[in-house]
C-alpha cells in the first residue's frame, strides 16, 4: 500500500514527520509516496499551538478524507483534540508514538497481512521504548532536526501542547551523541538540538543540557549546531554550565529565549514561575559572556488579563532587551488550557496590539542587524548566493560557493531581517 504523509508545525514535529517516514519504510507493505493522489494511506502530523492553526489541520483532515482514503492523523491533535476528529480519522498516533508508525499502521490497517515484521500494539509500551524514537532520526540533508526529549517540566496556562506532549521524558545522552555524530558523518552539517524546552533537558534523568552540548562538541568533524528554545527558569540554575558549553566553536552563538510578557502580573497569571527581572538577569548574563549573541524571544499579546498598563511595559521591556528577534503571537484561547476560561481580551485590541509590538519589532531587529556591518562571520553556505552565520543570521553574497561549505564573509549591508556581505578568499 502506497503512503502519502505530511507534517506541520515545530522544529520538533518536523522531526517527528520524519521518524514516521523511517518508521514506515521498514515494512515491506508499504511505500511512500509524494504524490497523495497516487496514495492509499494518508499520514497528517499535525499542529494545535494556535486556533488558526487546529482549523487548518481539521480542513486538511476534512480534504484527505473526502478522497475515499484511509485517514491516520499523528501529533499534537492526536493526542490532545482526538475528540474532535473520532469520525475523521481511521487511525490515531501520539506523538509519542512516531517511532512504532509503521507497527500501529500495520496492526490497524493491515490485519489480514503476513505477521512478519508486525507486533501487536497492544503489546507495546510506548514509554518503555521512547529511547527507540531518538534511534529512528535520520538525515534531512545540510541541516537536520535532533530532538533531545518529549514534553517539559513547565505548566503555562495558555499552552496546549503540554497536554499533547506531556512531562518531560529525556532521551539517553549517548544515545542522542551517537545519533549527533551519525548525522554530521552522514552530511548534516547544522544540528538544530530540539526540544519544548531545551534547558530541561536531563532534569528527569539527573543530567544536564551542558553535558549533552559538551559532549556532541567533542565529535571531530566540522560542523555546527544551534540549540533550541529554552524556559528562562530551567536555564537558571544550570546557567554557568550553560554558558561555558555556549562557549564552543560548534555551538551557534544563538540564544532562543522567551519572555512572552514584561509584565510580573501577567507572568503570573501564565504560570511562567520568573519575573521580568529573573528573566534579565538570565539573558544578560548570556549577553555579557557570548559575543555577537544572536538573541531571539517570543511575545503574547492579548493575553486575558493583559490591560492597556501591562502591554505599555512589555513594550518597555521589549525596547530595553532589545531582541535581535522576536516572535510576536496574538493570544490564542485554547481548549483545555486554564486561559481559556478567562475574560478575554477583545479581539481587535489584540490585533491593535500585535501592530504596535510588530512596529517595535522590525526597529529593533533592523537596529540590531546594523550593528554587524564592518564585521567578519563564519557562514554555512546553505543554497546559492546564501548562508547562515556563526550566530544564526542570513546573510546574502555575490560570489560562487559550494553549498555545504563554511565560508567566511564580511558583512556590507542589513535589512530588517538579514545581512548582506562578501566572501573572504
Amino acid at each position: 500500500m502506497k503512503i502519502y504523509i505530511e507534517g506541520y508545525g515545530c522544529t520538533l514535529n518536523t522531526a517527528d514527520t520524519q521518524i514516521i517516514k523511517n518508521s514506515v519504510n521498514e515494512f515491506e507493505d508499504f511505500e511512500l509516496t509524494d504524490n497523495v493522489d497516487d496514495s492509499d494511506i494518508i499520514v497528517i502530523n499535525t499542529c494545535i499551538v494556535r486556533q488558526e492553526t487546529e482549523h487548518r489541520m481539521i480542513s486538511r483532515i476534512e480534504y484527505f478524507k473526502s478522497l475515499d482514503k484511509k485517514v491516520v492523523v499523528a501529533g499534537c491533535m492526536a493526542k490532545a483534540l482526538s475528540k474532535k476528529i473520532e469520525n475523521l480519522a481511521d487511525v490515531l498516533i501520539m506523538p509519542r508514538e512516531a517511532q512504532h508508525s509503521g507497527n500501529i499502521l500495520k496492526d490497524k490497517l493491515l490485519k489480514d497481512c503476513s505477521e512478519k515484521n508486525n507486533e501487536s500494539t497492544q503489546n507495546l509500551n510506548f514509554e518503555d521504548k521512547l529511547n527507540e524514537k531518538i534511534k529512528k532520526v535520520s538525515s534531512q540533508g545540510l541541516i537536520t532536526a535532533l530532538p533531545i526529549c518529549e514534553g517539559c517540566l513547565g505548566s503555562c496556562t495558555y499552552c496546549i501542547v503540554k497536554r499533547a506532549r506531556g512531562n518531560l521524558a529525556s532521551y539517553d545522552r549517548d544515545l542522542i551523541v551517537k545519533k549527533a555524530e551519525e548525522l554530521v558523518k552522514s552530511g548534516t552539517k547544522c544540528l538544530l538540538v530540539t526540544a519544548q524546552d531545551t534547558a530541561c533537558y536531563g532534569l528527569d534523568n539527573s543530567d544536564s543540557l551542558p553535558n549533552l552540548i559538551n559532549d556532541i562538541s567533542e565529535i571531530p568533524e566540522k560542523f555546527a549546531m544551534r540549540i533550541g528554545m529554552m524556559h528562562a527558569k530551567f536555564a537558571e540554575p544550570i546557567l554557568d554550565e550553560l554558558i561555558e558549553s555556549f562557549k564552543s566553536e560548534k555551538v551557534v552563538k544563538f540564544l532562543h529565549l522567551p519572555i512572552q510578557s514584561g509584565d510580573d502580573q501577567v507572568l503570573k497569571d501564565m504560570n511562567r514561575n520568573y519575573t521580568v527581572d529573573e528573566y534579565i538577569s538570565v539573558l544578560n548574563e548570556f549577553k555579557s559572556k557570548i559575543k555577537n549573541l544572536n538573541f531571539t524571544t517570543d511575545v503574547i499579546v492579548g493575553f486575558p488579563t493583559e490591560t492597556e498598563e501591562a502591554f505599555e511595559n512589555t513594550l518597555e521591556i521589549v525596547k530595553k532587551i532589545k531582541p535581535d528577534f522576536t516572535h510576536a503571537a496574538k493570544y490564542s484561547q485554547r481548549k483545555y488550557t486554564k486561559a481559556a476560561i478567562l475574560k478575554q481580551v477583545d479581539t481587535k485590541i489584540r490585533k491593535e496590539r500585535s501592530e504596535i509590538l510588530n512596529e517595535l519589532r522590525r526597529e529593533l531587529s533592523y537596529e540590531n542587524n546594523k550593528r554587524h556591518i564592518g564585521e567578519t562571520f563564519e557562514i554555512l553556505v546553505t543554497k546559492d548566493n546564501m548562508g547562515v552565520t556563526d550566530n544564526c543570521k542570513n546573510v546574502i553574497f555575490e560570489e560562487p560557493a559550494k553549498i555545504g561549505e563554511f565560508k567566511r564573509v564580511k558583512i556590507t549591508g542589513a535589512k530588517t531581517f538579514g545581512l548582506s556581505g562578501k566572501l573572504i578568499n
